[in-house]
């Protein structure tokens, strides 16, 4: 595999200021940044519950959209029911495991720009994470709540911060 270019290492500590400006520098942590690169961003839910995303950047980033997982606290989520959230699935928002991690959606990579940030990627899989955490409490769908205003949404999880 290629390290990144020039440009494309330009983009990524553009990518990691941002991410150090919104979440303390502490809570993130980038994993083979020169080549293959990882970023892990701690979140914590409104409710307190602590995550750990992380987000893989594909070779041509930030052409193609990448993918994102969440590694902690555990490998793999479970639905209420206790069965694992591994597989795609339109309804919960998730993609097959990737890594022994359930790994969600947060962009149609189709929709995917190259001024998307991975900023953006994080705080759409807060976003899950809160629907996640209500569903756990609730029973309603994540559906119910990830097909609601995004926008709206994302306001009051970025007003979290």
């Amino acid at each position: 595999m290629m390290p990144w270019s020039f440009n494309q290492r330009k983009r990524l500590a553009l990518e990691n200021t941002i991410l150090e400006s919104y979440f303390h520098r502490d809570k993130v942590k980038w994993i083979n940044p020169t080549d293959e690169a990882q970023v892990e961003v701690k979140v914590t839910c409104s409710n307190d519950k602590k995550y750990i995303l992380r987000v893989y950047l594909p070779p041509d980033f930030p052409n193609s959209c990448p993918s994102m997982v969440i590694i902690s606290p555990c490998g793999l989520l479970k639905k209420r029911n206790g069965t694992l959230l591994n597989c795609m699935s339109g309804g919960d928002h998730t993609l097959p495991s990737k890594d022994g991690y359930t790994q969600i959606c947060h962009f149609r990579p189709n929709l995917w720009r190259d001024e998307n940030t991975i900023f953006q990627v994080i705080m759409k899989g807060l976003v899950w994470l809160e629907a996640y955490e209500v569903y756990l409490r609730t029973g309603e769908t994540l559906d119910t709540f990830l097909q609601a205003d995004e926008s709206l949404l994302l306001e009051g999880v970025v007003n979290q911060l």
